[in-house]
């Protein structure tokens, strides 16, 4: 422990507390627990520490080790306390960290002597992240990111094979104000050297409440496979499912130039049957008052949309609210100016339908 210690601090400058014992064992299983244990955090920072944790446990099998193919068991980390934070001028509590790791890797190049030898094979049982929670404190942008109650749980990883995935967690940001939780899970293949991701069925769960919020509330439900390439700058989200404020939407979404600096994307997005008027209060908003009550109680709509960082336009959009009918297209064609465009036929409406209703007889209209 002291060795430890004393190096955190030669090569950080930080402070390292680990209370308790480090528990070692060898065979079958190298492992290593390690109890609660704590990192400074960088001067002039509030929170007195930037990392905490409860317990770690990492075991990695001998015998496959020696053969250099590395079997390990779920790793275990427990109670995990992370203090990210930037000040006012700029600078993060993580800036002296980086520094220290870019003198430590120029010095290991400049001893480095590779003969190509390395592991063959890895393996790892799985990953369990316990009881975490990461904080982000902005101070240059006012703003505060609070993670509480995180839980990650894989499957076995290994390269080249599919792994399950469930994360879940609580998230409370100040600028909007949102409180809610969080839920991801699906089955991850992360392609060689990390340049992609596919995600089978994977499902996006959202419980939120707070005043930055359509209506103060959202409560979302999002589907699909993903297919991310980082070497191709693609992605792919073939079969999306979406439900939200009593709308179900269905579609699907590719992008490229997704990792360069003008991304585009097309989709497909079909809403289903759904009421105006529901919609409006799911929103927080009042519903208008129509001289024919049975006005804005169904619509439904359909369009093929292409987008950047910069427009968006929807080349064709069908589109059905009560008894009329409306094809065409529209778009934005710049963000920056809001120069909007649209050319949209409609077969038939009776404007009456959505007037105000009538004054009383006697009140002035």
């Amino acid at each position: 422990k002291d060795d430890i210690t004393a190096a955190v601090k030669d090569k950080t400058g930080r402070t390292l507390e680990i209370d308790g014992d480090i528990s070692l064992s060898v065979f079958p299983w190298l492992g290593m627990d390690i109890g609660p244990t704590r990192l400074g955090n960088a001067a002039g920072f509030d929170a007195p520490h930037m990392a905490s944790m409860e317990a770690v446990e990492v075991r990695v099998k001998l015998i496959p080790l020696l053969k250099k193919a590395l079997e390990v068991d779920t790793v275990r980390l427990s109670g995990l306390r992370l203090n990210l934070a930037k000040n006012a001028q700029g600078v993060t509590n993580w800036d002296d960290l980086v520094e220290a790791a870019d003198k430590e890797d120029e010095a290991k190049e400049e001893k480095a002597d590779d003969d190509g030898a390395g592991l063959h094979d890895i393996g790892i049982g799985g990953i369990e992240i316990t009881d975490a929670q990461l904080v982000w404190d902005d101070r240059a942008a006012g703003s505060r990111y609070e993670i509480n109650d995180l839980s990650l749980t894989t499957g076995m990883i290994k390269p080249g094979e599919a792994f399950d995935l469930d994360l879940g967690f609580r998230l409370a940001t100040s600028e909007p104000v949102i409180d809610g939780r969080f839920t991801l899970d699906g089955e991850v293949l992360v392609a060689e050297g990390v340049q992609g991701v596919n995600i089978e069925d994977a499902r996006i769960g959202v419980d939120a409440t707070g005043e930055g919020l359509p209506g103060g509330k959202l409560q979302l439900k999002l589907g699909s496979d993903v297919a991310l390439d980082l070497a191709a700058g693609t992605l792919s989200l073939p079969n999306l499912k979406l439900d939200t404020y009593n709308l179900a939407m269905t579609g699907m979404v590719s992008g490229t130039n997704v990792n360069g600096e003008d991304p585009q994307f097309t989709g497909n997005l079909n809403v289903a049957g759904f009421s105006p008027r529901e919609l409006i209060k799911a929103l927080g908003q009042p519903v208008p008052e129509t001289a024919d009550s049975s006005a804005l109680n169904k619509a439904d709509a359909n369009l093929d949309w292409d987008a950047s960082t910069k427009h968006f336009n929807a080349g064709k959009v069908l589109l059905h609210l009560d008894d009329t009918t409306v094809n065409g297209s529209l778009g934005v064609r710049s963000f920056d100016t809001q120069a909007v465009v649209f050319k949209l036929a409609v077969d038939s409406i009776n404007v009456d339908r959505y007037m105000p209703p009538p004054p009383p007889e006697g009140e002035q209209p």
